[in-house]
């Protein structure tokens, strides 16, 4: 089954071979002070099977180092890719603020420190009796079935992200808040679908803000075999994901666009001018 998903530009691709990634690690400089971290939304973190959905994995504005943090641990983990080590960060040295983590660099010399590997793509690391994973977003289990826009966006820190950079058209967006007519907008994605994951914020966003119990904004996940499993996307002649398909009453009236420049809120308020 054909999909329009595509591999992504991954900056961090260069964890499929560890000496790639340590060729990257430029020498850093010994200080202490405020080093401050942005999300990478491209990648996720597991703890014992499971992802709390306000764990991060982030990038350092130091070259070779990264952060990952747990906030109900006592600890968050500086890797050092340069010095091959991951190391205990208490609790009372980090920072959030809005999107960034700092953390107050100069830890002492016998800070605990823990030991990781790199299999491919993914982290791997114990702290304590916990078991740590990073891992690419795309290859969390995928989502299958109806799933609430809340809980969809509960779930998915990398669709709130994005959603939140999505500004909609301020015209189209009045159009979509005021209509009055029952409809249905089903979304069929996939949460390992790197298409989706550019335009699912930008339909979300429209949902969330339309705030119009008129229209029913309904997300449904497929599996990547969705070809050959029967489940709710049985029927629809769905090709490619995501596909959005817009009825009324029960009748299918047409599908929106879903190209990575598509603008879902002008497309839908278009359509929704047009219905009788």
């Amino acid at each position: 089954m054909r999909t329009r998903s595509r591999l992504s530009s991954n900056p961090f691709i260069h964890l499929a071979a560890a000496s790639a990634i340590l060729a990257l690690a430029a020498p850093l400089p010994a200080f202490a002070g405020a080093v401050t971290c942005q999300p990478d939304y491209d990648f996720c973190v597991e703890v014992d099977g499971s992802y709390p959905p306000d764990a991060r994995f982030y990038r350092s504005d130091e070259r070779g180092r990264f952060f990952i943090d747990i906030p109900d641990l006592d600890n968050g983990f500086l890797m050092d890719l340069k010095a091959k080590k991951l190391t205990a960060v208490p609790r009372d040295r980090i920072t959030r603020r809005e999107e960034s983590l700092i953390y107050q660099d100069g830890l002492p010399a016998d800070a605990p420190a823990f030991a990781f590997s790199i299999d491919g793509p993914i982290i791997r690391f114990e702290a304590g009796s916990r078991k740590v994973r990073i891992l690419r977003v795309l290859d969390r289990p995928a989502l299958v079935g109806a799933v609430a826009v809340d809980e969809l966006l509960a779930d998915r820190a990398e669709y709130r992200a994005a959603m939140n950079d999505y500004t909609p058209d301020e015209t189209a967006m009045r159009a979509v808040s005021s209509y009055d007519k029952p409809i249905e907008v089903d979304i069929y994605f996939g949460t390992w679908c790197p298409h989706c994951k550019v335009y699912m914020p930008k339909i979300l966003r429209v949902a969330n803000d339309a705030r119009n119990s008129r229209i029913a904004f309904k997300p449904i996940g497929v599996p990547k075999n969705f070809g050959g499993e029967e489940g709710p996307w049985s029927g629809k002649k769905i090709q490619a994901i995501p596909t959005v398909i817009i009825s009324q009453n029960g009748k299918e009236i047409t599908r929106l666009s879903t190209h990575d420049n598509a603008l879902p809120e002008i497309e839908l308020a278009q359509i929704l001018q047009a219905i009788p």
